[in-house]
């Protein structure tokens, strides 16, 4: 994968040390904590990339409407649809040939997947769908090139372009740790709280749910975070 894309940027941090945290995520709601490294997120990654590129049969010039919060089994699969080909949208989108939704929520899309940390049993269960899938990492070849589309209106590579800048904007220095309260309603979300780690080789650490300024102060601390993009 070439490294002007945002999945050739996560295959890029996968080869050079897949061991190290890549995303902690806080339910503050819950009081849960669930903590993936590089390579563990990469086995989901390859599990969503074969349910969309082998047993769909979608690749470049597809979309993928992915309309999910912000949470650790979502980071998958941005990067998953990403690694597959396919073009994101944040919202419902009727060309789309695949949406990833909330359990409940509905898309217009042939294809629709329930997303939740733990499996339903239904037909449209997402972790029931990539469950039998390969998740060698080895096996994940990216059909994408830097001119095919990512994002509405952008490019691959027009996305890592704008996501360098707003690094630099943002103050993430090489290998930065990013702690988010950021919710993902938009393009620039994935942009400032995915890519822009991602392409300075950084990590994330996702806060949902209540959190005033002292507890992210505290998660902070405990999770070494280098940088706060509210």
């Amino acid at each position: 994968m070439t490294p002007d894309t945002p999945e050739g940027c996560f295959a890029a941090l996968m080869a050079r040390d897949p061991s190290r945290p890549f995303v902690t995520h806080y339910d503050e709601a819950t009081g849960g904590r669930v903590e993936l490294s590089v390579k563990s997120t990469a086995n989901w990654v390859a599990k969503t990339h074969h349910l969309l590129g082998t047993e769909l049969g979608l690749s470049v010039g597809d979309v993928a409407s992915v309309q999910l919060p912000a949470d650790w089994l979502s980071l998958p699969v941005l990067l998953g649809c990403l690694s597959a080909g396919l073009a994101l949208t944040p919202a419902d989108d009727a060309a789309a040939s695949v949406a990833f939704v909330a359990p409940g929520a509905s898309a217009s899309a042939l294809d629709v997947y329930a997303v939740a940390p733990q499996p339903t049993g239904a037909p449209d269960d997402y972790i029931g769908a990539v469950r039998p899938q390969a998740d060698a990492w080895a096996s994940v070849q990216s059909p994408a090139g830097p001119d095919d589309p990512c994002l509405p209106g952008l490019t691959r590579g027009e996305v890592v372009a704008r996501a360098r800048v707003r690094a630099s904007e943002l103050g993430l220095d090489d290998g930065a740790r990013v702690l988010t309260t950021r919710a993902w309603t938009s393009a620039d979300d994935w942009i400032d709280t995915v890519v822009a780690p991602l392409v300075v080789g950084g990590s994330l650490v996702l806060l949902t749910g209540p959190a005033d300024d002292a507890l992210v102060a505290r998660r902070v601390g405990q999770e070494r975070a280098t940088v706060v993009v509210h």
